[in-house]
């Protein structure tokens, strides 16, 4: 049982989404801080390791000097406890701005990231666009994301581009991400805000610029219309059910505030902020009964007529 605890502890350590793989500058900088640290504590502690040994070992010579043994304390005071902590501060300090320093400068988008118990809303500048749980941002492009709450405190970390950020009621904070190469990073909230604070995840997708452009010009466009005679029935479905209530759906009639934007829902990887796939049988079970895969989340049941849910189904998939 032993082994297995401590295999299970070692391979805590095998992620590569955290923060000691960094993609951005910001990450790079915390990254570099905390190796530095590292090896820095590693050299204290083989030093003084080193002088334990020897203190063991060594046998007094001869008469002990008080004056000459006062002077080695004296030493050993100011130069393990002013003058290497001094270095060891300074130096933090001086790689700190050496890597601020270095941070590149350029064109920045602009996000709204709004936080909610317990899902995320992003909403771009240009064009006009809202998503959520999913951040869509260009590489090697400096992204300006302004963060508010509209609920509890929330906070914002993405491990492998930045470092944390809090989300206060009532203020608006800064942070910027900066993706070097493409890909998908984990973000998610880094302060309790209530019972489903760990599935309160999101994820920023960074692609390159052109693939960018693209992904703006299909978002804006508004939803898919029905193909099928089961997803016009779907259509309907939501429409007259409490869905329409709840979320906004663009070039529909669906207008709700409550809950996330649904324009291009299928696209999506995730449902909840992290709390299940976005496949066909979670995406039942969490328009039934939300609450049997997030306990604790704001969205109800809908009642749903049998023969409703699965014309339901078939358009919210349709909707990319």
């Amino acid at each position: 049982m032993s082994a297995v605890v401590a295999s299970s502890l070692a391979l805590t350590g095998c992620s590569l989404s955290g923060t000691l793989a960094p993609r951005g500058p910001d990450a790079q900088i915390a990254a570099n801080i905390w190796w530095y640290m590292l090896w820095l504590s590693a050299a204290i502690f083989v030093g003084w390791l080193a002088l334990f040994v020897v203190a063991m070992v060594r046998r007094p010579t001869g008469e002990i000097d008080e004056e000459h043994e006062q002077r080695l304390h004296r030493r050993f005071i100011v130069g393990g406890g002013i003058v290497l902590p001094s270095i060891a501060f300074a130096s933090l300090f001086v790689i700190d701005l050496l890597g601020i320093a270095a941070l590149p400068q350029g064109d920045e988008v602009v996000v709204d990231a709004v936080g909610y118990q317990f899902w995320w809303e992003f909403a771009y500048e240009h064009p006009e666009l809202v998503t959520a749980n999913e951040l869509y941002i260009p590489t090697d492009t400096d992204v300006q994301v302004r963060l508010r709450t509209e609920d509890v405190i929330h906070s914002f970390w993405v491990p492998q581009l930045s470092g944390k950020r809090d989300m206060v009621p009532g203020r608006t904070n800064v942070l910027t991400l900066h993706a070097t190469e493409p890909g998908r990073y984990l973000g998610e909230c880094t302060e309790f805000c209530g019972v489903q604070h760990a599935n309160m995840r999101f994820e920023v997708v960074a692609v390159p610029p052109d693939e960018y452009q693209q992904w703006l010009d299909d978002m804006v466009a508004p939803a898919a219309e029905p193909q099928t005679e089961d997803q016009r029935r779907g259509y309907d479905a939501f429409m007259t059910a409490s869905c329409a209530a709840c979320h906004v759906i663009r070039g529909t009639p669906a207008d709700g505030r409550a809950g996330p934007d649904l324009t291009h829902f299928a696209q999506r990887r995730w449902l909840g902020a992290g709390a299940a796939p976005n496949d066909r049988g979670h995406l039942g079970g969490w328009v039934v009964n939300p609450q049997s895969i997030k306990p604790g989340s704001t969205m109800p049941p809908v009642e749903l007529d049998a023969e409703d849910l699965p014309v339901l189904l078939d358009y919210l998939e349709s909707l990319e």
